[in-house]
């Protein structure tokens, strides 16, 4: 259960990819803290995939057992670059996922975008997850790499309570 392939997946990460929820919820408690951390040789955990394949039950249960470094960890292949589970999160409209993890996210990777360019709080803006967004806004930059503020996203989808938080801020660094 604990060992992995060639390519440094475990069975856990493949029942991911594959969308097996009842499967990798039977061999999460069964894994060592070790194997539930690693990730393959393209940077992927399982936390990852799930994410990606909007597996949110799994997500919650891994989260409690990754390792700061396993949640922060940055995908820098070129297939896939700029993605981390939060992202993830924030694009497949998991909410509690998100909620779970920005605690545990670390400044230098919170506010990297994926390689279309969004950020966690540009993508939460952009899909009404008005909580999520209320949690990084105190850890932002204003700005995604398509031009595109946090503050543009919220008024384009009245958020208003959002828009209200970000105005100050934006406003302070752009004096």
């Amino acid at each position: 259960i604990n060992e992995n392939n060639k390519n440094g997946e475990t069975a856990l990460m493949n029942a991911c990819k594959k969308g097996m929820e009842r499967v990798a919820m039977e061999l999460i408690p069964r894994m060592s803290e070790e194997a539930i951390n690693k990730w393959n040789r393209r940077g992927k955990t399982a936390l990852y995939k799930a994410c990606f394949k909007r597996m949110e039950r799994v997500a919650m249960e891994l989260i409690p057992r990754m390792s700061e470094e396993a949640i922060n960890k940055w995908i820098e292949n070129d297939e896939d670059k700029g993605y981390i589970a939060l992202i993830l999160a924030c694009r497949n409209r998991m909410e509690r996922v998100a909620m779970e993890l920005i605690p545990r996210m670390r400044e230098e990777v919170i506010n990297k975008c994926d390689e279309l360019g969004y950020t966690a709080l540009s993508l939460a803006s952009c899909h009404r997850m008005e909580r999520v967004a209320m949690e990084l806004i105190p850890r932002m930059h204003n700005e995604d790499k398509r031009g595109k503020t946090a503050l543009y996203n919220a008024c384009f989808n009245r958020m208003e309570r959002v828009a209200m938080e970000l105005i100050p801020r934006i406003y302070r660094d752009w004096e």
